[in-house]
């Protein structure tokens, strides 16, 4: 029987994605949409789309059953930050399967400050950062870091590039974080800053099932998505990014899951960048949700990590999946108001007027 699958945060780009990603497969039969947004259930893909209060609100929970009951939901799948650990801490409560890590490594993982001090406990790299106390010690916080060209500013909490930018010295951070104090309800301690880190910058996508690892890809960002329009000329979202293999990184990246996590399971993400050295860190480590760009990693591999993910969620037979057999030099290429683009980097053209065919 093709199973009625709920996501969390549909309507938003990463959700829409998602939908179209869990499509492909042929064991879902209905997809049932939430978001505590009127405009994202607007523009929602999904089958039948709720609005739904916010995850931290206390009704959050008794609204959820209602939705779980009404539609007679087989899996829920949280899509974000917020709605992974709302639904990590509540997961003995709902009546329904979910694919999620432990919750303690869901808690660990969310805070970037504790996610840091894992990676060291694992004697993994990490750029040397500190936690901001305060607006008048900022600058003393920084001397903690060391010298270093530029310092990367950002919340200890959240996902998206939100509040992150880089600066060169501790005034141009005390004035960017007080502006976010002052503008948008921060606190000083919400923030950290570490060394930047100029180099490559990837995102590596998995799927686990009780510690074992299913399938996985890997991009390079290229450039970012309204890039132009931050102040760091950056963001976590790229405009174009290629499919790549890289066994030194790949190899970091799975040594750092295997010692973070007690058991992987379900969806993991991870964010990695490169010093000037070409030495690897890894600097998010987005658990328990797929990343915004699925439709690159589903034209990638053998069987899309949408659509493993499922098949390991409902139990299905796993041992025809090939882990690393993803494609190369696939070129994914997004832009506001259109659908991601997918195609080989050898069909780019070369002269005007040259045609490009999607791989999608």
């Amino acid at each position: 029987m093709r199973k009625t699958v709920m996501i969390l945060g549909a309507g938003g780009g990463g959700g829409n994605n998602l939908v179209r990603s869990f499509r492909t497969s042929s064991l879902v039969g209905k997809i049932i949409g939430c978001n505590c947004f009127a405009h994202s259930v607007a523009r929602s893909s999904a089958d039948k789309t709720y609005l739904m209060p916010e995850s931290s609100q206390a009704n959050y929970r008794e609204e959820l059953l209602k939705v779980i009951e009404n539609e007679k939901i087989d899996l829920i799948v949280p899509n974000n930050d917020r709605e992974v650990a709302a639904i990590s801490s509540i997961r003995d409560q709902l009546p329904v399967l979910k694919f999620l890590p432990d919750h303690c490594d869901v808690v660990t993982c969310q805070n970037k400050n504790e996610f840091y001090r894992a990676l060291k406990k694992n004697d993994v790299p990490v750029p040397s950062f500190v936690q901001v106390t305060s607006e008048s010690e900022i600058e003393e916080n920084m001397r903690q870091i060391g010298e270093t060209e530029k310092y990367w500013v950002r919340p200890i909490r959240g996902s998206g590039s939100r509040g992150a930018t880089w600066v060169y010295n501790a005034s141009q951070a005390r004035k960017w974080i007080s502006l976010w104090v002052e503008l948008r309800g921060y606190e000083y301690a919400d923030f950290q800053v570490s060394e930047f880190l100029p180099g490559r910058d990837f995102n590596f996508q998995s799927i686990w099932k009780d510690g074992k690892l299913i399938v996985y890809s890997m991009i390079e960002r290229k450039s970012y998505f309204m890039g132009a329009n931050r102040l760091s000329g950056m963001s976590s979202t790229p405009e174009v990014a290629v499919t790549v293999k890289d066994d030194k990184v790949i190899k970091t990246i799975l040594r750092v899951v295997r010692g973070i996590c007690k058991k992987p399971n379900g969806s993991i993400n991870v964010d990695i960048k490169e010093d000037a050295d070409s030495n690897v860190f890894i600097t998010e480590f987005n658990i328990g949700r797929f990343p915004m760009i699925t439709t690159i990693h589903d034209a990638a591999c053998e069987i899309s990590p949408a659509r493993a993910y499922l098949m390991a969620a409902f139990g299905e037979e796993l041992s025809g999946i090939s882990v690393d057999s993803y494609k190369e030099n696939l070129m994914l290429i997004r832009d506001l108001d259109t659908e991601p683009y997918v195609i080989d980097c050898g069909n780019l053209p070369t002269q005007s007027g040259g045609n490009l065919q999607s791989v999608v």
